[in-house]
């Protein structure tokens, strides 16, 4: 029989986690094996178990280590009697028990199943309880956070909820882009159609060799004219500037 412990109501400060990264409490069971060793040597071990099943929501999951307990453990354990002091003594009894019977911290895979009794004015024996944790839907994961009486535990949901809101953020800026890619490239194919359609309606137009020009005037007619008007003008060869001048001159272009 172990001599009793006075109940600390202010143990935070004398817990042996305190000052240290609270994440490895919260890591895989084969993570956990210093949390472990610091909790079976803490003082307050009793206090912070009762603290963590006071906050603990009955038939939801449950998360990390506490009270050097895991959180397959911790759900076995009943509704605890009041007072407070009257359950965290009782809780001191059962790890006391426990420790007895496993005085090296266990990192195994489920986490044993508690057989000692919860004595609190009857024999309880402790049932093992499934835990579930993947089935706890995010926005109850954070409220439960929120409320957790450890800051830590807070912040971590706070930085979660931020994290969460980025996220959600990216998503949404991702799936506007997707659609204003996809909308552009469909534009763009659009519009490579009517361009071609536009070259097929489009009349086409003369083609010049290159260096060459298209005569507005035919020689006989120029010809013919200049001998109708008393212009001169030679029989053979290139017509003369003066000659198409006054020709163009006599006709001009509508």
């Amino acid at each position: 029989m172990t001599a009793a412990a006075p109940i600390l109501t202010d143990w935070h400060d004398q817990a042996a986690c305190a000052g240290q990264d609270t994440n490895r409490w919260f890591g895989r069971p084969h993570q956990t094996q210093s949390a472990l060793k610091a909790c079976f040597g803490c003082p307050v071990r009793a206090e912070c178990l009762h603290d963590a099943l006071t906050y603990e929501i009955p038939g939801a999951p449950r998360y990390g280590i506490r009270g050097g307990l895991y959180a397959s453990q911790r759900s076995q354990i009943p509704e605890l009697p009041q007072p407070a002091t009257v359950a965290i003594a009782a809780l001191r009894e059962v790890l006391t028990a426990l420790d007895e019977r496993t005085p090296e911290p266990m990192t195994t895979t489920p986490a044993p199943a508690l057989d000692v009794p919860l004595k609190a004015g009857a024999d309880v024996r402790l049932k093992a309880v499934p835990e579930d944790s993947a089935s706890l839907p995010v926005g109850k994961l954070l409220a439960w956070g929120d409320q957790h009486p450890n800051r830590e535990v807070q912040d971590q949901a706070a930085r979660a909820r931020d994290a969460l809101a980025g996220l959600r953020k990216r998503h949404t800026a991702d799936r506007e882009l997707v659609a204003v890619t996809t909308e552009a490239e469909e534009l763009r194919k659009r519009l490579a159609e009517l361009e071609a359609r536009e070259a097929e309606l489009a009349p086409s137009k003369p083609k010049r060799k290159r260096g060459s020009y298209v005569r507005d005037y035919d020689t006989r007619t120029v010809r013919a004219w200049a001998d109708a008007n008393g212009v001169e003008c030679p029989r053979v060869g290139q017509l003369p500037k003066r000659v198409l001048e006054a020709w163009r001159a006599a006709h001009p272009t509508p």
